[in-house]
């Protein structure tokens, strides 16, 4: 079920943007999966290095595919950075995905900025550097 919600969404997200037919060639729908799933698991091990290499491997900008791809029940690119406290990460997520990406509210009717500032009040001081980072990012 989640390796459907990436393909689903990021497969959408290209289409809308006309990603299909880049380097005159068709990405089909698993280079898409493939490509959410290796930018979920960098953003979990906080591998910033790595994900910008995907990225520039696929020619993809992280701020076109950024709104379809959900890493699972574990939400947004951002949100998986936050929980796993990958910071460096964090920090390649805010400066590729745009403004308009981080204010995206998620299916629980928060943004990635409101996820990060109530773990920060329910008493986990930790997750304060990411709700400073999006903060300057908006």
């Amino acid at each position: 079920m989640n390796k459907l919600i990436i393909k689903t969404k990021v497969v959408g997200i290209a289409l809308a943007f006309g990603l299909v037919g880049i380097n005159h060639q068709e990405a089909n729908a698993g280079d898409l999966q493939r490509l959410g799933e290796n930018l979920c698991e960098y953003a979990k091990t906080d591998n910033r290095a790595s994900m910008r290499k995907k990225l520039k491997g696929a020619s993809m900008r992280l701020k076109a595919i950024y709104p379809g791809l959900i890493c699972g029940s574990g939400g947004s690119l951002m949100r998986v950075a936050v929980a796993n406290d990958a910071l460096e990460a964090a920090k390649f997520i805010a400066s590729k995905a745009g403004r308009k990406g981080l204010k995206i509210v998620e299916g629980d009717g928060k943004t990635a900025l409101q996820f990060a500032e109530g773990l920060v009040a329910g008493g986990d001081a930790t997750k304060q550097p990411f709700v400073d980072l999006i903060k300057a990012k908006l």
